[in-house]
């Protein structure tokens, strides 16, 4: 099964293969997901067996963050990053992966991955791979799937618990039930974590919705109430 890319995002792909070997490099994530949905997606995350120094030494001019083994950049209007295989262990703050380890495999690397929608890979051929086996079934059901376990996925980082409701809002896509019954059974955890980063997510919802999510997530009463009359105000234009 092939997924259409753009001609810019055909582009791009051509580079990458070219810079880390054609075997090598598979695009990931939101831009398979939306050409899958027949849309253009210029944030382009690829997924790479190369290791971590050889990335950033075939792309010296890129933003390198080591501990995660990735390297980010932009190329006129694609953003693109670039990531090792990789699979982490022990989110002991709810947030960052205690142990980061780089491997070979995707079949590894997908495991970490939030969504099904998100976890289906495109190698140098355009060919689609969908480890979960579920991935593209769920796009064409419009439904939105946890990877793995939905309440140990949304306990390792509750910021999940918002990414599943902005998904939902950009793609139209349905809660599984049981994602469904693991918000409801993990969504005081976003009181732990940083208010910062919570803020951070919710503007990247439109305006007119931020409220609703800040009122059926209970953030009211964990956001200070002069950051969250901000976040109210900002949603209803300051009625």
């Amino acid at each position: 099964m092939k997924a259409p890319l753009s001609e810019k995002q055909i582009e791009v792909f051509d580079l990458v293969k070219t810079k880390l070997g054609k075997e090598n490099v598979f695009l990931v994530g939101g831009s398979v997901r939306d050409a899958l949905l027949g849309k253009e997606n210029l944030d382009m995350d690829f997924a790479v067996r190369n290791d971590p120094k050889s990335v950033f030494s075939a792309f010296p001019y890129a933003r390198y963050f080591e501990k995660y083994g990735t390297v980010s950049f932009r190329l006129d209007k694609v953003r693109v990053t670039i990531a090792t295989f990789r699979k982490e262990r022990s989110y002991l703050d709810h947030r960052h992966p205690s142990q980061v380890l780089f491997v070979k495999s995707l079949y590894e690397d997908y495991k970490r991955r939030d969504f099904t929608c998100n976890a289906i890979y495109m190698d140098g051929s355009l060919d689609v791979k969908d480890p979960t086996k579920r991935g593209v079934r769920d796009i064409k059901k419009g439904l939105l799937r946890v990877v793995g376990n939905p309440y140990r996925k949304l306990s390792e980082d509750p910021l999940r618990i918002l990414r599943a409701y902005r998904f939902r809002l950009e793609t139209g896509f349905r809660f599984t039930r049981r994602l469904e019954k693991a918000i409801l059974e993990t969504k005081d955890l976003i009181r732990r974590l940083n208010p910062d980063k919570v803020r951070e997510e919710l503007t990247k919802f439109p305006a007119e919705k931020r409220s609703d999510i800040v009122e059926e997530l209970g953030l009211m009463s964990f956001l200070e109430r002069k950051e969250a009359d901000k976040a109210y105000n900002s949603a209803t234009g300051g009625e």
